[in-house]
């Protein structure tokens, strides 16, 4: 089972955290999809901001004991030396000068 250590949640990029798991992976976690029914108050960006990790489950969560799986959130997110690497290709083949 995949835990987390530390959650960031990304300004700017409203649904968006970043997540350092405990397999020492860090991903970019997109959660808007989940933001509905009793999570839909995550949509409130002050709300949202206040994301933490719950120490006992290693898991993240909000106040109101708001938590999401996260082995869920592990298989959702985007590995941060992914999204390096398609940086340096895009830089390599000049994409990024021409978008």
């Amino acid at each position: 089972m995949i835990l987390i250590n530390k959650v960031d949640a990304i300004p700017g990029m409203d649904g968006w955290l970043l997540i350092d798991f405990t397999d020492g992976s860090k991903k970019f976690v997109d959660i808007k999809p989940h933001m509905e029914g009793v999570l839909e108050q995550l949509k409130d960006r002050e709300f949202f901001g206040k994301v933490f990790v719950d120490k006992e489950l290693k898991t993240v969560t909000w106040p109101g004991e708001l938590d999401l799986d996260p082995d869920q959130l592990y298989r959702e997110g985007i590995d941060l030396i992914e999204i390096k690497k398609m940086i340096e290709v895009a830089k390599d083949t000049n994409f990024l000068e021409r978008a």
